[in-house]
């Protein structure tokens, strides 16, 4: 039960991490992100999407992480 928990967790912040990190792209959408478009700045303030991304990005990290070093030890 544990173990198929954090195998869903692991999915899932992994598609929230992916998907924030792609939208980050600050002249467009899944093409620039992919590509790795110029610019590494912010341009809004910190209540704009890309803030929300930035946090997003972060904690989806955190979990997958978490739940990538807690998977081995579950049965």
């Amino acid at each position: 039960m544990e173990r198929t928990a954090l195998i869903v967790v692991l999915v899932i912040s992994g598609i929230l991490f992916a998907g924030s990190v792609l939208l980050m792209s600050p002249k467009g959408w899944l093409g620039m992100g992919i590509g790795g478009a110029s610019g590494a700045g912010d341009y809004g303030s910190k209540k704009s999407v890309e803030w929300t991304l930035k946090k997003i990005a972060i904690f989806s990290l955190a979990a997958f992480m978490a739940c990538v070093l807690f998977l081995p030890y579950t049965q």
